[in-house]
Parts: structure tokens; C-alpha cells; sequence
């Protein structure tokens, strides 16, 4: 835009230059024409009418000019937006193990290599180290497995061993109703008290098989289990 500006300047300079050359032209042949010779009065008002009437002239063919020329316009790139890339998802990887009831569990019959008296620790409603307040009673659930050829009936029981008995009953009927099959379940509740002073107790059990076999847990049936607490007062 201010290269067109600048040509267009520069043109009327030009015709400027050229009028004034001819106003002098148009002068100096006034003077040499015979006649009456005009005053200095006069000939100062022709030329300064003619000087009028040429920058009248130039001032007209410039702003015609300037108004009629087009200005060359030269777009800006636009910048083109970097498409942003696909979002991803999350799929789940891996499918949940389904857990098996007891009244869904699988039914084997004993072979003859499998031991009479085995058992499995299954789960404990009471996990190790569990927080308890001093003289609070609370019952522990031991749910046992029987992997053995032996039917578990009535005269099985679950046995103190040693540690801190925790005002339980020592012997405690493993089946009080029925019967648990090879691979079947028993749940035995055990009430228990925290003592009266803070701190960590353990006891341990087994069970106590019909023909007076003590027996545990594991594939030897040799591994006691056991109920850990953490006993603290409240208002210590």
C-alpha cells in the first residue's frame, strides 16, 4: 500500500513540473506577441490566475487518482489446527474369579491314598492383629475344610492347644448338627473375651478327630491356627 502511495506521489510531482514549464512557455510567448504592452498590474493577475487554474487542475487529477485506484491485498496465512489425536478408552483387562458357596462346592469321592483326618483353614472372622478393647467379648468364626476320606459328625471337635485361651471353652463340638463330607465346610464360633490388660495375645487350636486324633491344618495335618488380637484401653 505505501509503494502504490509513493508512485502515485511522484506522478503528480511530474505533471506539476510539466505545468509549470508550460505556464512558463505560455509566459514567455505573451511577452513577444506585438500590441499593447499590459501593465505590471496586469500581467501579475493573468499569471496568477493561470497558476490557479493548473494547481486546480493537478489537485483534481490526484484525488481522482488516489480514489480510484485499488489497493493490492495480500491475505495473511492462516494457520491450519493440528488435529488432536483419538482419546483412549479403558477396556477392563481381566475377568473376576467366581467364588464357589458351599452348597456349590464341588463333591469328590475319598480315594484310597487320601488321609482320614485332613483339614484346611479356609477363612476367620477375626483377622490377625484386629484392635479390641480391654474386657470386650467377640466371637471368632473359623470356617474349616474338610479334605480328608473321614466323614466329620458329632463326636469332632475343635481343641484348645495353647496360648491365650481368652475365656473360651476349651472343646468345642466341630459339628453341632449333621455331617461334613469329604470337601464340605464347617463354620465354628468361638466366644471369646480381650483381657483386661492391654496387649497382643495369641491362641492356638487343632481338632480333635472321633478315634482321639489331634490333627491341623496342611497337607500333613501337623499346622495349627490360631486367633490373634491387639487389646487396648480406651481410656489410656
Amino acid at each position: 500500500m505505501a509503494v502504490y502511495r509513493y508512485k502515485q506521489v511522484s506522478k503528480m510531482k511530474t505533471q506539476l513540473r510539466l505545468s509549470f514549464i508550460t505556464l512558463a512557455m505560455i509566459f514567455l510567448s505573451a511577452c513577444n506577441i506585438p500590441g499593447s504592452v499590459p501593465t505590471a498590474s496586469e500581467e501579475s493577475a493573468d499569471l496568477t490566475s493561470v497558476v490557479q487554474t493548473v494547481y486546480t487542475q493537478i489537485t483534481e487529477t490526484a484525488r481522482v487518482a488516489l480514489l480510484s485506484a485499488t489497493p493490492t491485498f495480500t491475505p495473511e496465512p492462516t494457520e491450519t489446527p493440528t488435529p488432536l489425536p483419538p482419546t483412549f478408552t479403558p477396556t477392563e483387562a481381566f475377568t473376576e474369579t467366581p467364588i464357589i458357596s458351599p452348597t456349590d462346592a464341588p463333591t469328590a469321592t475319598p480315594t484310597v491314598d487320601m488321609p482320614c483326618n485332613r483339614a484346611n483353614l479356609e477363612s476367620k472372622s477375626v483377622g490377625d492383629g484386629t484392635v479390641v478393647f480391654i474386657n470386650r467379648t467377640f466371637t471368632q468364626t473359623f470356617r474349616l475344610k474338610n479334605t480328608g476320606s473321614c466323614t466329620w459328625d458329632q463326636n469332632y471337635e475343635l481343641r484348645f492347644v495353647q496360648g491365650d485361651l481368652l475365656n473360651a471353652s476349651a472343646a468345642i463340638h466341630l459339628v453341632p448338627i449333621g455331617t461334613v463330607p469329604t470337601w464340605g465346610y464347617a463354620n465354628v464360633d468361638v466366644l471369646m473375651k480381650a483381657p483386661a490388660e492391654p496387649g497382643t495375645y495369641r491362641g492356638y487350636w487343632m481338632i480333635k478327630a472321633a478315634n482321639g486324633q489331634i490333627f491341623g491344618t496342611g497337607t500333613s495335618g501337623a499346622t495349627w491356627f490360631w486367633v490373634e488380637i491387639e487389646v487396648i484401653d480406651p481410656d489410656a
